[in-house]
Protein backbone atom coordinates (compact mmCIF):
# COMPACT_ATOMS: atom_id res chain seq x y z
CA UNK A 1 0.00 0.00 0.00
CA UNK A 2 1.25 3.46 -0.85
CA UNK A 3 0.21 5.09 2.40
CA UNK A 4 0.68 4.13 6.01
CA UNK A 5 -2.48 2.95 7.73
CA UNK A 6 -3.79 4.38 10.98
CA UNK A 7 -6.57 2.60 12.86
CA UNK A 8 -7.95 2.36 16.37
CA UNK A 9 -8.38 -1.41 16.11
CA UNK A 10 -5.41 -3.75 15.88
CA UNK A 11 -6.20 -6.58 13.47
CA UNK A 12 -4.14 -9.72 13.75
CA UNK A 13 -2.36 -11.11 10.72
CA UNK A 14 -3.87 -14.51 10.04
CA UNK A 15 -0.91 -15.53 7.91
CA UNK A 16 1.71 -14.93 10.60
CA UNK A 17 3.99 -17.87 11.31
CA UNK A 18 3.23 -17.77 15.03
CA UNK A 19 -0.54 -17.69 15.27
CA UNK A 20 -2.34 -16.44 18.39
CA UNK A 21 -4.86 -18.58 20.20
CA UNK A 22 -8.57 -17.93 19.69
CA UNK A 23 -10.08 -16.70 22.95
CA UNK A 24 -13.56 -15.79 21.69
CA UNK A 25 -15.57 -16.63 18.58
CA UNK A 26 -18.54 -14.41 17.81
CA UNK A 27 -20.74 -14.26 14.72
CA UNK A 28 -23.09 -11.83 13.03
CA UNK A 29 -25.39 -11.60 10.04
CA UNK A 30 -26.72 -15.13 10.28
CA UNK A 31 -30.42 -15.83 10.63
CA UNK A 32 -30.73 -19.12 8.79
CA UNK A 33 -27.17 -19.95 9.86
CA UNK A 34 -26.73 -20.27 13.61
CA UNK A 35 -23.41 -19.43 15.31
CA UNK A 36 -22.90 -23.14 15.92
CA UNK A 37 -23.37 -23.97 12.26
CA UNK A 38 -21.00 -21.22 11.12
CA UNK A 39 -18.29 -22.46 13.49
CA UNK A 40 -18.90 -26.01 12.28
CA UNK A 41 -18.60 -24.96 8.64
CA UNK A 42 -15.20 -23.42 9.36
CA UNK A 43 -14.08 -26.09 11.85
CA UNK A 44 -12.95 -23.48 14.38
CA UNK A 45 -13.28 -23.64 18.16
CA UNK A 46 -12.17 -21.42 20.99
CA UNK A 47 -8.75 -22.46 22.21
CA UNK A 48 -7.44 -23.34 18.75
CA UNK A 49 -4.73 -21.30 17.03
CA UNK A 50 -6.00 -18.83 14.46
CA UNK A 51 -6.43 -20.43 11.03
CA UNK A 52 -3.65 -19.50 8.58
CA UNK A 53 -5.79 -17.87 5.88
CA UNK A 54 -8.58 -15.32 6.23
CA UNK A 55 -9.33 -15.59 2.52
CA UNK A 56 -9.75 -19.37 2.63
CA UNK A 57 -12.24 -19.10 5.48
CA UNK A 58 -14.28 -16.49 3.63
CA UNK A 59 -14.27 -18.56 0.45
CA UNK A 60 -15.44 -21.60 2.38
CA UNK A 61 -18.46 -19.71 3.71
CA UNK A 62 -19.36 -18.13 0.37
CA UNK A 63 -19.37 -21.63 -1.05
CA UNK A 64 -22.25 -22.55 1.28
CA UNK A 65 -25.69 -22.25 -0.30
CA UNK A 66 -27.53 -19.19 0.97
CA UNK A 67 -24.45 -17.11 1.87
CA UNK A 68 -23.68 -14.26 -0.52
CA UNK A 69 -20.67 -12.72 1.24
CA UNK A 70 -18.48 -13.42 4.25
CA UNK A 71 -16.01 -11.51 6.37
CA UNK A 72 -13.54 -12.90 8.91
CA UNK A 73 -11.80 -10.56 11.33
CA UNK A 74 -9.31 -11.39 14.05
CA UNK A 75 -9.17 -8.63 16.66
CA UNK A 76 -6.80 -8.14 19.58
CA UNK A 77 -7.41 -8.99 22.41
CA UNK A 78 -9.33 -10.83 25.15
CA UNK A 79 -6.91 -11.75 27.95
CA UNK A 80 -4.10 -11.93 25.42
CA UNK A 81 -6.07 -14.12 23.00
CA UNK A 82 -7.64 -13.27 19.66
CA UNK A 83 -11.31 -12.46 19.15
CA UNK A 84 -12.49 -14.09 15.94
CA UNK A 85 -15.52 -12.56 14.26
CA UNK A 86 -17.37 -14.56 11.62
CA UNK A 87 -19.68 -12.37 9.57
CA UNK A 88 -22.01 -13.47 6.78
CA UNK A 89 -24.47 -11.82 4.45
CA UNK A 90 -27.34 -14.16 3.70
CA UNK A 91 -29.03 -13.90 0.34
CA UNK A 92 -32.19 -11.82 0.50
CA UNK A 93 -31.43 -10.35 3.94
CA UNK A 94 -30.70 -6.74 4.91
CA UNK A 95 -27.27 -5.67 3.70
CA UNK A 96 -25.13 -2.64 2.91
CA UNK A 97 -25.51 -1.71 -0.75
CA UNK A 98 -21.97 -1.39 -2.11
CA UNK A 99 -21.37 0.53 -5.34
CA UNK A 100 -19.25 -0.78 -8.20
CA UNK A 101 -15.53 -0.09 -8.02
CA UNK A 102 -14.49 3.05 -9.94
CA UNK A 103 -12.27 2.40 -12.95
CA UNK A 104 -10.47 5.66 -13.74
CA UNK A 105 -6.73 4.87 -13.67
CA UNK A 106 -5.54 8.26 -14.93
CA UNK A 107 -6.19 10.37 -11.84
CA UNK A 108 -3.12 11.34 -9.82
CA UNK A 109 -3.07 12.32 -6.17
CA UNK A 110 -1.26 15.68 -5.74
CA UNK A 111 2.12 15.22 -4.08
CA UNK A 112 1.34 17.88 -1.48
CA UNK A 113 -1.78 15.99 -0.40
CA UNK A 114 0.00 12.64 -0.25
CA UNK A 115 2.79 14.16 1.85
CA UNK A 116 0.47 15.82 4.37
CA UNK A 117 -1.54 12.61 4.71
CA UNK A 118 1.59 10.66 5.67
CA UNK A 119 2.36 13.37 8.25
CA UNK A 120 -1.20 13.09 9.54
CA UNK A 121 -1.03 9.33 9.98
CA UNK A 122 2.31 9.58 11.77
CA UNK A 123 1.05 12.34 14.07
CA UNK A 124 -2.19 10.52 14.92
CA UNK A 125 -0.28 7.32 15.63
CA UNK A 126 2.05 9.27 17.93
CA UNK A 127 -0.90 10.73 19.82
CA UNK A 128 -2.41 7.28 20.22
CA UNK A 129 0.90 5.87 21.45
CA UNK A 130 0.99 8.31 24.36
CA UNK A 131 -2.71 7.79 25.05
CA UNK A 132 -3.81 11.30 24.07
CA UNK A 133 -6.66 10.68 21.61
CA UNK A 134 -9.19 13.19 22.93
CA UNK A 135 -10.73 15.09 20.03
CA UNK A 136 -13.05 18.02 19.43
CA UNK A 137 -15.72 17.97 16.69
CA UNK A 138 -17.21 21.41 17.28
CA UNK A 139 -15.87 22.89 14.03
CA UNK A 140 -17.20 20.08 11.84
CA UNK A 141 -13.95 18.16 11.69
CA UNK A 142 -11.73 16.31 14.13
CA UNK A 143 -9.14 18.23 16.10
CA UNK A 144 -7.05 16.20 18.52
CA UNK A 145 -5.91 17.76 21.78
CA UNK A 146 -2.35 16.49 21.28
CA UNK A 147 -0.48 19.56 19.92
CA UNK A 148 1.54 17.81 17.21
CA UNK A 149 -1.40 16.01 15.64
CA UNK A 150 -3.62 19.07 16.02
CA UNK A 151 -1.05 21.17 14.17
CA UNK A 152 -1.04 18.79 11.22
CA UNK A 153 -4.85 18.65 11.18
CA UNK A 154 -5.05 22.44 11.01
CA UNK A 155 -2.80 22.40 7.94
CA UNK A 156 -5.43 20.27 6.22
CA UNK A 157 -7.88 23.17 6.02
CA UNK A 158 -5.96 24.95 3.27
CA UNK A 159 -4.92 21.71 1.58
CA UNK A 160 -8.52 20.51 1.35
CA UNK A 161 -9.74 23.82 -0.05
CA UNK A 162 -6.93 24.23 -2.58
CA UNK A 163 -7.28 20.67 -3.91
CA UNK A 164 -11.02 20.30 -3.51
CA UNK A 165 -11.84 19.59 -7.16
CA UNK A 166 -9.29 16.80 -7.72
CA UNK A 167 -9.99 15.22 -4.32
CA UNK A 168 -13.70 15.03 -5.09
CA UNK A 169 -13.00 13.49 -8.47
CA UNK A 170 -10.59 10.95 -6.97
CA UNK A 171 -13.14 9.88 -4.35
CA UNK A 172 -15.81 9.40 -7.00
CA UNK A 173 -13.80 7.99 -9.88
CA UNK A 174 -10.29 6.77 -9.01
CA UNK A 175 -9.52 3.08 -9.45
CA UNK A 176 -6.97 3.33 -6.61
CA UNK A 177 -8.62 2.61 -3.22
CA UNK A 178 -5.67 4.11 -1.34
CA UNK A 179 -6.14 7.42 -3.13
CA UNK A 180 -9.90 7.31 -2.55
CA UNK A 181 -9.27 6.75 1.16
CA UNK A 182 -6.93 9.75 1.37
CA UNK A 183 -9.43 11.91 -0.50
CA UNK A 184 -12.22 10.90 1.90
CA UNK A 185 -10.05 11.74 4.91
CA UNK A 186 -8.89 15.15 3.64
CA UNK A 187 -12.20 16.37 2.21
CA UNK A 188 -13.73 16.45 5.68
CA UNK A 189 -11.48 19.43 6.45
CA UNK A 190 -12.60 21.37 3.39
CA UNK A 191 -15.38 23.91 2.86
CA UNK A 192 -18.72 22.82 4.30
CA UNK A 193 -20.57 22.38 1.03
CA UNK A 194 -23.50 20.04 0.40
CA UNK A 195 -21.81 18.73 -2.75
CA UNK A 196 -18.78 17.57 -0.75
CA UNK A 197 -21.04 15.94 1.84
CA UNK A 198 -22.77 14.04 -0.96
CA UNK A 199 -19.41 12.81 -2.25
CA UNK A 200 -18.50 11.60 1.24
CA UNK A 201 -21.88 9.89 1.56
CA UNK A 202 -21.10 8.07 -1.68
CA UNK A 203 -17.85 7.03 0.01
CA UNK A 204 -19.89 5.13 2.61
CA UNK A 205 -20.84 2.71 -0.18
CA UNK A 206 -17.30 2.33 -1.54
CA UNK A 207 -16.19 -1.26 -2.26
CA UNK A 208 -13.13 -0.76 -0.04
CA UNK A 209 -13.83 -0.80 3.71
CA UNK A 210 -10.94 1.55 4.49
CA UNK A 211 -12.48 4.16 2.18
CA UNK A 212 -15.82 3.68 3.93
CA UNK A 213 -14.10 4.13 7.30
CA UNK A 214 -12.41 7.37 6.18
CA UNK A 215 -15.68 8.74 4.78
CA UNK A 216 -17.47 7.92 8.03
CA UNK A 217 -14.79 9.65 10.10
CA UNK A 218 -15.22 12.77 7.97
CA UNK A 219 -19.02 12.71 8.05
CA UNK A 220 -19.42 12.18 11.80
CA UNK A 221 -18.24 15.66 12.84
CA UNK A 222 -20.10 17.19 9.89
CA UNK A 223 -23.35 15.53 10.97
CA UNK A 224 -23.08 17.00 14.47
CA UNK A 225 -22.07 20.40 13.09
CA UNK A 226 -25.05 20.45 10.73
CA UNK A 227 -27.41 19.82 13.66
CA UNK A 228 -25.87 22.51 15.81
CA UNK A 229 -25.57 25.10 13.02
CA UNK A 230 -28.73 25.16 10.88
CA UNK A 231 -27.56 28.49 9.46
CA UNK A 232 -24.84 26.58 7.60
CA UNK A 233 -27.59 25.09 5.41
CA UNK A 234 -25.96 21.69 5.12
CA UNK A 235 -27.32 18.28 6.04
CA UNK A 236 -25.87 14.81 6.42
CA UNK A 237 -28.13 11.86 5.76
CA UNK A 238 -27.87 9.37 8.61
CA UNK A 239 -29.44 6.69 6.41
CA UNK A 240 -26.17 5.07 5.47
CA UNK A 241 -24.88 5.14 9.05
CA UNK A 242 -27.79 2.86 9.97
CA UNK A 243 -27.38 0.73 6.85
CA UNK A 244 -23.77 0.05 7.85
CA UNK A 245 -25.11 -1.88 10.85
CA UNK A 246 -26.03 -4.57 8.32
CA UNK A 247 -22.64 -4.64 6.61
CA UNK A 248 -20.81 -7.93 6.28
CA UNK A 249 -17.65 -6.08 7.37
CA UNK A 250 -17.04 -6.02 11.14
CA UNK A 251 -15.22 -2.69 10.92
CA UNK A 252 -18.22 -1.03 9.23
CA UNK A 253 -20.48 -2.19 12.03
CA UNK A 254 -18.23 -1.04 14.86
CA UNK A 255 -17.52 2.34 13.26
CA UNK A 256 -21.21 2.92 12.58
CA UNK A 257 -22.25 1.91 16.11
CA UNK A 258 -19.70 4.18 17.77
CA UNK A 259 -20.85 7.13 15.68
CA UNK A 260 -24.55 6.39 16.21
CA UNK A 261 -24.03 6.33 19.99
CA UNK A 262 -22.93 9.98 19.69
CA UNK A 263 -25.69 10.95 17.28
CA UNK A 264 -28.51 9.42 19.35
CA UNK A 265 -27.69 11.15 22.64
CA UNK A 266 -30.52 13.61 21.95
CA UNK A 267 -32.85 10.77 20.81
CA UNK A 268 -33.39 12.28 17.35
CA UNK A 269 -36.81 10.93 16.36
CA UNK A 270 -36.07 10.35 12.69
CA UNK A 271 -32.81 8.54 13.37
CA UNK A 272 -34.33 6.39 16.12
CA UNK A 273 -37.18 5.44 13.80
CA UNK A 274 -34.79 4.43 11.03
CA UNK A 275 -32.78 2.32 13.45
CA UNK A 276 -36.00 0.66 14.61
CA UNK A 277 -36.92 -0.14 11.00
CA UNK A 278 -33.53 -1.28 9.75
CA UNK A 279 -31.16 -1.99 12.62
CA UNK A 280 -32.85 -3.92 15.44
CA UNK A 281 -31.95 -7.53 14.47
CA UNK A 282 -28.31 -6.58 13.90
CA UNK A 283 -28.11 -4.58 17.14
CA UNK A 284 -29.72 -7.36 19.19
CA UNK A 285 -27.26 -9.86 17.77
CA UNK A 286 -24.20 -7.68 18.39
CA UNK A 287 -25.37 -6.68 21.87
CA UNK A 288 -24.91 -10.34 22.87
CA UNK A 289 -21.28 -10.55 21.75
CA UNK A 290 -19.01 -12.07 24.39
CA UNK A 291 -16.39 -9.30 24.26
CA UNK A 292 -18.17 -6.66 26.33
CA UNK A 293 -16.44 -3.51 24.97
CA UNK A 294 -17.63 -4.46 21.48
CA UNK A 295 -21.13 -5.41 22.64
CA UNK A 296 -21.76 -2.26 24.68
CA UNK A 297 -22.40 0.21 21.79
CA UNK A 298 -25.02 -2.15 20.34
CA UNK A 299 -26.67 -2.51 23.76
CA UNK A 300 -26.81 1.26 24.21
CA UNK A 301 -28.36 1.77 20.78
CA UNK A 302 -30.87 -1.04 21.22
CA UNK A 303 -31.87 0.45 24.57
CA UNK A 304 -32.39 3.89 23.07
CA UNK A 305 -34.47 2.46 20.23
CA UNK A 306 -36.55 0.61 22.84
CA UNK A 307 -37.19 3.80 24.80
CA UNK A 308 -34.99 3.00 27.81
CA UNK A 309 -33.33 5.93 29.55
CA UNK A 310 -29.55 6.00 29.56
CA UNK A 311 -29.67 5.31 33.30
CA UNK A 312 -31.79 2.19 32.71
CA UNK A 313 -29.36 1.06 30.04
CA UNK A 314 -26.39 1.59 32.36
CA UNK A 315 -28.08 -0.05 35.37
CA UNK A 316 -29.18 -3.20 33.51
CA UNK A 317 -25.76 -3.54 31.93
CA UNK A 318 -23.93 -3.09 35.24
CA UNK A 319 -26.28 -5.56 36.98
CA UNK A 320 -25.46 -8.23 34.37
CA UNK A 321 -29.08 -8.26 33.16
CA UNK A 322 -28.07 -7.98 29.54
CA UNK A 323 -29.63 -11.18 28.21
CA UNK A 324 -32.99 -10.74 29.92
CA UNK A 325 -33.17 -7.07 28.94
CA UNK A 326 -32.39 -7.84 25.29
CA UNK A 327 -35.16 -10.44 25.24
CA UNK A 328 -37.62 -7.87 26.60
CA UNK A 329 -36.46 -5.25 24.11
CA UNK A 330 -36.78 -7.63 21.18
CA UNK A 331 -40.28 -8.58 22.30
CA UNK A 332 -41.25 -4.94 22.56
CA UNK A 333 -39.78 -4.17 19.15
CA UNK A 334 -41.20 -7.38 17.66
CA UNK A 335 -37.80 -8.40 16.36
Amino acid sequence: MKYLLAGAVLCLNLSAQVRPTIGIIDTYGGKAFSPERLRKELKVVEGDPLPPSKGDLEEALVGVKGIARANIEAICCEQGKAILYIGVEERGRAHLDIREAPKNETLVMPEQVAAIYVKLVTAVAGAAQIGNTEENWSQGFSLLSEPGARGVQLQLLAIAEDHQAILRQILRESADPDDRRVAAAILGYGPKAQSIIEDLQLGLRDPDQEVRAAALRSLGPLALYARQHPEAEISVLTTWFVEMLNSVAWKDRMNAMNLLVSLTVTRDEKLIRHMRERGVPALAEMAMWKHLPHALPAYILLGRVSGLSDKEIEDTWSANQREDTIKKMRKKLKA
